[in-house]
């Protein structure tokens, strides 16, 4: 009873001294951010890794303070960020007997540009002899001209250029660090590309017998097994697609000091050296080599294949300040959370501890708000906070009641039904065509708990310049019924539709046991039973044994979480090498023109053809009905009154993030759209060159779409 009667009386004063605590907090957070925004959060200090954000606010939080690149547009174009502009050329070089024939080479090169200047035609740009190398640059990618340039010097005495393979059981790092500095032969090795930590790729220029007799020597020294080294190709010239990005001048870090291609440089390797999954991994670790060039104003980056989506690598993805890299080498969670790395983004970090952070502006901006966030906020706190006006925003949303507007967060993922089009029944296109149609997607959204999203049935995300926001169908029952029947799929008198061999019935994979992916599960199923199919639900335990049953194709139909990325190459997912076991062609999707459509994509260089390409494509895929897109996935927030935003806020597909809260709305021109500019003769003073007239193609300049 006397803890009854304390309980009594003292809940009140506890609330009263928490309200009296959380006012005095917020005002005075207030009176410190002058006009700043109070962001009231569930979870706990987050540990503000850039590269992996655990949860939407937190990729918001680290979008603010750290900068990449170039920048996704809230239009869905790429946008200068630290790089100002970017270039895509292309390495040709060829190696000879010696340096004599080198010059002999680069003699009939430049014996070309004559009257018809056939340098324009080919789009080269640049022949430089470096000891018994010929390099010749051409200002694009995917150049035409490339062959007919190399068949001007073929004549001559070329060394040949082989691609070699080399695995191991165990790593080979050591060994391979031992070899280059003891063996004399490793001078012959021209490039070297690490696949993991057990192969890597070499490229070789010239005789390879005493170069693979030193590497068998070096790489096999006290191993069970000898290394595996096989050749892959041979060709007569070594050709990369080379990147350059210059870098914007005066960027600084928040601690003062110059951003530049070196920290751009140190960031890449650093990503590369680690194997965390991040958007667009294929291909990070593809690139080549990262050189930081014209004193840290550029840099340039060579890529080991023809992949136009390269560029997308460096979309978004946060740069880190090169000193603080080298001091934290391996960088783990405690590294990002006790010493948080400098960023150049519009905000840094004032002040940090387990219950609170508050970024300031990074500039003496009077019409940029500071963000005060507040970690581990309790149910009861965020009520008070709403009814004292103390806080404006609350995430996630907590009761809608109090809530004056609700912000949707952009979607970062969808939620999709892949089908195995090797399935006895579905690999029928028209009864992958009728469950489409039997789908209620609207009744999902209404019924399932969250923030879910309509979705249109493109290949890409929602919001990027490219992307085609192509139609769904709509839920027709009647209409899919009749497709089936027509097809011959008749139903039963228990209401299983069947031909004369197989009845309509498959078994639907769901992963883990996450309560929308399981309730979303079970919808799909009373749904696809009205329209005659009969289908079975199997729980698959963990990502790995999900991964080994897609690319063992051992499914009909699976239940997948699609995370969205900024790129355009779709040729993993549905191009018909990748259809083999162990491919990422789980569908199994085979068809020519298909594959055709998909290659060409892949090698786009130029951004401003790639809508035309992906209309192509999605025209040829999408009528196939690979897979059935549901919904997407939304971070929910609640605004408090008085909290504005720039842009659309409303809406399950709305672009709103805290990036548009910056109050009042700055009277700033929009950013240009980022250019593709070509390397210019006076960029490369040190290039050799014929004395000719210049050449008009080096002063063109082609913008992103707007």
């Amino acid at each position: 009873m006397i803890l009854a009667r304390t309980f009594i009386i003292g809940f009140p004063l506890l609330v009263a001294a928490v309200a009296a605590w959380a006012v005095h907090v917020s005002r005075q957070s207030r009176m410190d951010r002058k006009g700043g925004v109070v962001v009231m959060l569930t979870q706990g200090e987050p540990v503000l890794n850039p590269f992996l954000p655990l949860t939407e606010v937190e990729r918001e939080i680290t979008d603010l303070v750290h900068e990449p690149l170039i920048r996704l547009g809230s239009d869905g174009t790429l946008q200068p960020a630290l790089a100002e502009f970017w270039r895509w050329t292309q390495d040709v070089t060829c190696w000879f007997a010696d340096e004599a024939t080198a010059k002999r080479a680069q003699e009939l090169v430049q014996a070309q540009i004559g009257e018809k200047n056939r340098w324009a035609e080919w789009h080269l740009s640049s022949a430089r002899v470096l000891q018994n190398r010929l390099l010749l640059s051409f200002s694009e990618p995917n150049s035409a001209g490339v062959r007919q340039a190399f068949e001007v010097v073929a004549g001559l005495d070329l060394k040949p250029v082989v691609f070699w393979r080399i695995e191991r059981r165990t790593p080979l790092r050591q060994s391979w660090d031992r070899f280059m500095a003891g063996s004399s032969q490793a001078g012959l090795i021209q490039r070297v590309w690490f696949d993991g930590a057990n192969a890597c790729e070499i490229v070789v220029a010239g005789d390879s017998h005493r170069l693979l007799e030193d590497l068998h020597r070096f790489l096999d020294a006290g191993e069970k097994e000898p290394a595996s080294i096989n050749p892959l190709a041979e060709v007569g010239a070594l050709s990369e697609p080379v990147l350059d990005l210059d870098i914007r001048p005066g960027q600084l870090w928040h601690d003062g000091k110059p951003a530049t291609a070196d920290d751009a440089k140190a960031t890449l390797e650093f990503l590369r050296a680690n194997d965390w999954p991040l958007p667009n991994r294929e291909a990070l670790s593809n690139i080549q080599t990262i050189e930081s060039q014209n004193k840290g104003a550029r840099l340039h980056v060579s890529f080991r294949r023809r992949q136009g989506t390269a560029l997308c690598v460096f979309v978004n993805l946060p740069i880190l300040p090169a000193a603080w890299l080298r001091a934290h080498p391996a960088a783990h969670e405690s590294d990002f959370a006790q010493h948080a790395p400098p960023g150049a983004g519009t905000h840094r970090i004032a002040l940090r501890d387990p219950r609170s952070l508050l970024l300031k502006p990074a500039q003496a901006d009077k019409s940029m708000p500071g963000f005060l966030f507040n970690f581990s906020a309790s149910p009861l706190m965020t009520q008070i906070g709403m009814r004292t006006h103390t806080v404006d925003l609350v995430w996630p949303a907590a009761d809608r009641t109090q809530l004056e507007r609700l912000r949707f967060t952009p979607p970062r993922q969808r939620l999709v039904v892949l089908w195995n089009t090797r399935h006895q029944v579905l690999q029928h296109e028209r009864c992958r065509e009728a469950l489409a149609l039997a789908t209620d997607t609207e009744e999902l959204i209404r019924t399932l708990p969250g923030r879910l999203g309509h979705v249109d049935a493109s290949l890409f995300a929602p919001g990027l310049w490219f992307s085609t926001r192509a139609k769904s169908p709509p839920f027709q029952l009647e209409q899919a019924r009749h497709i089936l029947a027509e097809a011959g799929w008749k139903r039963d008198d228990k209401g299983v539709a069947r031909t004369v061999e197989h009845p309509f019935k498959f078994t639907l994979l769901v992963p883990g046991s996450d309560a929308l992916h399981m309730r979303t599960a079970d919808l799909l199923v009373a749904q696809w039973r009205q329209l005659g199919a009969e289908v079975k639900i199997e729980h698959v335990a963990d990502a790995q044994s999900l991964s080994q049953r897609l690319h063992e194709h051992r499914f009909d139909a699976v239940l997948l979480d699609q995370r969205f990325e900024v790129s355009w190459d779709q040729l993993p997912w549905w191009h018909s090498s990748q259809a083999k076991t162990g491919g990422s062609n789980f569908c199994g999707i085979a068809d020519p023109q298909i594959d055709l459509i998909l290659e060409a994509l892949s090698a786009e260089f130029d951004p401003d053809q790639v809508p035309k390409r992906v209309r192509e494509l999605e025209s040829r895929l999408l009528p196939l009905h690979p897979m059935l897109t549901l919904f997407t996935t939304h971070d929910e927030a609640a605004a408090m009154p008085g909290l504005r935003a720039q842009g659309a806020t409303g809406g399950p597909v709305s672009g709103w993030t805290l990036q548009s809260l910056m109050l009042p709305a700055r009277h700033t021109p929009p950013a240009p759209a980022l250019q593709l500019k070509l390397r210019s003769r006076e960029e490369e003073p040190e290039i050799q060159r014929p004395k000719t007239p210049a050449d008009p193609i080096s002063k063109l300049q082609m913008r992103l779409p707007e």
